[in-house]
């Protein structure tokens, strides 16, 4: 199944923002992060300064594998994860209405 840019982008920000709201999670929704953060480094219809991030995103998912405390990862991270869910939300709102992009160029 291929998923669009804002398909990955939704379920990326529906993963971030459910650790944060139940502080719990799955090993598996950590690998899941770190393949959707692989296949969007790739995509150039991403804002750059989403791009910038997703590295850090990337090794949260991997950090996220290894704790042994998965519920301490995700509180010591919360912060970050502010951050990358309003990233996210800005690019999907970008991506969906073109004028915000020009008014992002100008």
């Amino acid at each position: 199944m291929c998923l669009t840019i804002q398909n990955q982008l939704t379920l990326l920000h529906d993963l971030l923002d459910e650790q944060m709201t139940l502080k719990s999670v799955s090993v598996n929704e950590y690998r899941q992060i770190k393949k959707l953060v692989q296949t969007m480094t790739t995509n150039k219809a991403i804002e750059e300064e989403l791009q910038a991030i997703l590295p850090e995103i990337y090794c949260y998912g991997i950090k996220g594998e290894q704790v042994s405390s998965l519920d301490d990862h995700i509180i010591d991270n919360e912060q970050n994860i502010r951050t990358w869910l309003q990233l996210i939300q800005q690019t999907k709102t970008n991506i969906c209405d073109p004028s915000s992009q020009l008014k992002h160029l100008l």
